[in-house]
This record gives C-alpha cells, structure tokens and sequence, in this order.
C-alpha cells in the first residue's frame, strides 16, 4: 500500500496542510489557519526572524491534532513542508576564493545574511545552493526554531520530514521557464501570499533565463489602494515599481508574460480538492514533464543522505538478503568442514599402527653388504678415469686400481675396519719423489676427488732404474669422491 503524502505549507500569515493517498494523486485540504499575529506586526517586522510569533507555534499544534484525527496519516506519512521566506531569511553571495571550500562559504554567507539585517545564530540551519563555478551563490537560513517546530509534528506523526524548502526554491524548480528564447536573459518571478484583507508582500525572484539557481531573492511589502484593497491593474504596477527600484533588467511588461505572472495561494474549504490551484500546492503535484524536485534541491534543509527512498530501501533489503543467504552458506560449509574433521579424528584413532622392529646382526650385515655393491655399481668410473690421467708434466705411472666399500652407520663393532665411505685406492708408480709428491697434491685437487692420501710408498729395482742409476718409485693413493 502506497505511503500518504502530507504537504505542509508555512506562509507569511497562515498554515495550510493538505494530503494525498499517494504521490500524483488528488489532494484534499485538511488544515488551513491564520496566524494570530499582534496587532503592531507590520510587513517589515514580519521579515525578523529573531523570535518567531507565538501564533506560529500554536497552529503547528492545532495541525499536529489535525492529523491525528485523520485515521490513515497515523499509519505512517511522507511529510514535505515548504517554508516562507519571511521566516527563512536568504542573501546572494559573490564569488570568491573561499567558496572552495565549504566552511569559509558558509562564514561569508552567515556575513552577507547579517549585513542584509538578519540575525543568524551559530545553531541554526544554513545551506548554499550549487550554483555553477564563479558564479553567485544563494543562502538560505533555517532557524533552530523553525525546524524544531517541524521536527516536533514529524514526531508526532512517528516520521520524519521528507524534504523543507523554501517557497523561492519550490516555485523556482517547479515553475518552466518559456521556451521561446526571449531577448532579455534574466528571470523574474514574482509571488503574492495573501495576508488578513488585501496582499501584504511580494516576493521577488531573479536568476538566469532557464537556470535551476536563484541569484536574489528580496521581500517588500505591497500597500493597499484608499479604499484599503489593491486591483491587479494596481498591483501590477506596485511590482513594476518595485523591479525597477532594485535596478534589474527584466521589468514586467506585456511582451514578458513571465514576469507578469502573479503567483497567490488559493483559499479553499477543507473539502475542496486543489487540482487546479495556484502556489505551492499546484506546485507540488505539477504535470509530468515539469520540474517539480525540490526534495533534491541544495538548498533543501533536509539532508541528502538523510532522505529515505524506494531505492535506498530496496538496496538497503537487498544487502540484507545478500548477507543472510551468504552467511546461510557460510553456516552449511562450517558445518561440513567440521563434520569432515570429526570423520578424520576418529578414522586416525581407529588406525593400528605396528611398530617397526630393528633389524637383527644378520640381518644389518647382509644390508651392508647389499649397500656396498649397490656402491660399486653407482660409482662414476668414467669420470675417476679423466680424473686418475696425470698431466704431461708429472711422469707417473697407473698400475691398478682398487676399490674399498664404505661402512654403513649403525652396523656393529667387528666391521669398523672399514672406511666411513667409499674409497679408491691407486697403486702407480714414478721415477722420482717430487713426481709422487706432485701426483698426490694433484689428486687432491682434482675434481671429483677429494682427501688424497699417501698411504704406501717404496723402492722398486728393475734393469731400467739400475741401468739409469735412478730407482723406481712405486706407491699408493689412498683418494675419496664426491657423489
């Protein structure tokens, strides 16, 4: 079911409400009073808004019991309220180097709508509207006392305001600017509000031909003719007179149908429907195709983010149906992984492991003498080979080779005779001491022998060595290898 929508209109001297079954339907008046103003309030003194009149406050509780005697607006609403510019003062603020940034924009706006003869306290509401680059800016001041007046009927109503904006803004954005270009390139709107017997002010706006920003807003009072009313012919020409005053260059006119235009607030009885009305009313439930979007207004006192909409909520129901049905899935593969590692904890305790005996003394040396061929057979005999051959200059001769096995660790006392590892033993021969000594240093060098060592050395006698008178020297290398 769609949610109602109360409009809420604070004027200049009276309090209007009217609301809607839903967003474009047909409205119906539901409150609609003057304030009770002293009787020394003139048109200047209605521009402070220092204080707001008593009479203010007692008819946004007079509305408050309105609307709770309407059974659906109980059930929950979307509350908008436009605001007078009498009780929201506004100022135009040139551009400088500080719009930059958005508290020193705020500090020279707080100054321009003082020096306009407004006070502004540090607490109330202040917005800027986003106006293109170098361009003027428009301020508009909410007072504390104004928005708490609104926040308490949305209390009331258990809801919070939509959107709160001032009447400037609202007939700006939803009153076309003439699709004809015309020669002058300013706007100028102009609206009425109605006072006790005759038209007490008029608002005036300018702004660019066809902006969504205002330049100036300015409020001045309109008096009556002798007979106490004023005659549209005499109203036209008050307003005239006023636009001439200020010095802009758009003056009402007949061959400016927009300037000319006066925008005034219907007065209806509380059954009347307002399709047809004029003001903030027609305003709000404007044809297709016009810009009727205050709510997105900058200089809406509501903020952005603090505007709840269908697509925030069902972006907001999506991520939460996202997180339950990630975290359903999450739970069910928890729940499988734990199943699994209660499955591997008792299949391990029900596994026997068998303990590995050590092997026995018969057993070990039939292991080592396994070993010890399996080394033979694994031992690199081609490149020992490259490696035995001696260099030309070291004349030394290879009588023959021997291989030693190596003892494996752990076998018992009665192989310790046996080398760490396998060894190689070189019987050779030379004529002389310094080509053995120079053979050995030579294999200790030589890759991929390693810790040669002259185990055995002796005098050999043949007929060569004894006709030479140089006997033979024959010994043996003791040389290990790197694997």
């Amino acid at each position: 079911m769609p949610t109602p929508i109360l409009y809420v209109y604070m004027g200049a001297r009276r309090l209007q409400a009217a609301w809607a079954r839903r967003r474009g339907a047909e409205l119906r008046m539901l409150f609609d009073v003057s304030y009770s103003l002293p009787a020394e309030a003139t048109a200047e003194a209605t521009g402070a808004v220092g204080a707001l009149p008593a009479g203010v406050a007692d008819s946004m509780r007079a509305l408050g019991r309105a609307c709770q005697a309407e059974t659906l607006l109980t059930r929950g609403i979307e509350m908008r309220v436009v605001v007078s510019d009498v009780w929201a003062p506004s100022a135009s603020v040139p551009w400088n180097a500080a719009q930059y940034k958005l508290s020193a924009a705020q500090a020279a706006a707080r100054v321009e709508i003082r020096d306009s003869g407004h006070d502004v306290s540090s607490v109330d509401l202040l917005r800027l509207d986003d106006a293109p680059l170098r361009e003027p800016r428009l301020a508009v001041c909410y007072p504390k006392m104004l928005l708490d007046l609104i926040r308490h009927l949305a209390s009331e109503l258990g809801t919070q305001p939509r959107s709160v904006s001032t009447l400037s803004a609202l007939a700006w954005r939803g009153c076309d600017a003439p699709t004809p270009v015309q020669a002058q390139a300013e706007r100028v709107l102009v609206i009425l509000e109605p006072g006790d017997v005759f038209p007490r002010q008029v608002i005036l706006l300018r702004g660019q031909r066809a902006s969504a920003c205002i330049d100036e807003v300015v409020i001045r009072p309109l008096h009556s003719g002798a007979n106490g009313r004023t005659s549209s012919q005499e109203t036209a020409a008050a307003v005239a007179a006023i636009v001439q005053r200020l010095g802009w260059s758009a003056v009402p006119s007949a061959s400016a149908p927009e300037v000319t235009t006066l925008f005034s607030l219907t007065d209806l009885t509380m059954s009347d429907p307002l399709t047809s009305a004029t003001g903030p009313m027609a305003w709000w439930v404007a044809p297709p195709g016009r810009r009727d979007a205050p709510a997105v207004h900058a200089l809406d006192a509501v903020a952005r983010s603090a505007r709840p909409s269908g697509l925030k909520s069902l972006l907001a129901v999506g991520v939460l149906a996202s997180i339950g049905f990630l975290s359903q899935v999450l739970w069910r593969d928890m729940t499988r992984l734990q199943d699994a590692q209660r499955a591997v904890a008792a299949a391990r305790r029900d596994t026997v492991v068998q303990p590995v005996r050590p092997p026995s003394a018969a057993q070990a040396r039939r292991i080592a003498s396994v070993n010890a061929v399996v080394s033979e057979l694994n031992i690199p005999l081609p490149r020992l080979f490259r490696a035995l051959q001696a260099p030309k200059d070291i004349r030394v001769g290879l009588l023959g080779l021997e291989i030693v096995a190596g003892r494996e660790r752990g076998l018992a006392a009665e192989d310790a005779a046996l080398p760490s590892r396998p060894t190689l033993k070189v019987h050779a021969e030379a004529p002389t001491s310094t080509d053995m000594t120079r053979y050995v240093a030579y294999l200790s060098g030589r890759k991929p022998l390693d810790h040669a060592y002259l185990v055995r050395h002796e005098l050999a006698g043949n007929a060569v060595a004894a006709a030479n008178n140089s006997p033979a020297y024959r010994f043996t290398v003791e040389v290990a290898w790197k694997d």
